[in-house]
């Protein structure tokens, strides 16, 4: 267990999404979610919190990492091991069709790093993610979960086309 951790690293979460929601003020935060590893926990947090998010198609997002919510649903409602089911759902190319992040690209630092200085060029939004928690909960309360959720339903429940 890593429970003599925890509390340093709760803290050092709460230092980071502290730091960009105060720089946010000034100029844009633009966080990078790159290569396979994916960005879960606190650092899923810490990147909503951004002005702009873009991700690759490598890129994995989501509060719960595949793992942990196989060890709590179960292998039947989450199989961490089937790759092309995660990516479907949690997966840079998902994210980015659902518009829960802004640019997607290949995972090329040429690409990215182009993608970056056009989010810092554009300002900061009118609306940041963090100011749309109701919007959001709006959709997730229409969410049957009932039944395992498919990808079409994901993207359709973010751009607001089913109720």
């Amino acid at each position: 267990m890593r429970l003599q951790e925890a509390n340093l690293g709760l803290a050092a979460i709460a230092d980071i999404h502290a730091a960009i929601v105060d720089l946010q003020q000034y100029q844009p935060v633009v966080g990078v979610v790159a290569g396979s590893v994916g960005c879960f926990g606190g650092m899923s947090i810490a990147a909503a919190l951004c002005s702009y998010l873009l991700v690759t198609q490598e890129a994995r997002l989501g509060l719960n990492g595949p793992q942990v919510i196989e060890q709590e649903a179960g292998i039947e409602e989450y199989d961490s091991r089937d790759r092309p089911f995660i990516w479907s759902l949690t997966g840079g190319e998902q994210r980015f069709v659902s518009g829960l992040v802004d640019r997607y690209v290949a995972d090329d630092v040429a690409q990215i790093r182009h993608q970056v200085d056009e989010l810092l060029q554009q300002g900061l939004p009118t609306q940041p993610r963090s100011q749309r928690a109701e919007w959001f909960l709006q959709r997730l309360t229409s969410l049957d979960t009932d039944k395992q959720i498919e990808p079409s339903v994901v993207r359709d429940l973010y751009r607001g086309e089913r109720s």
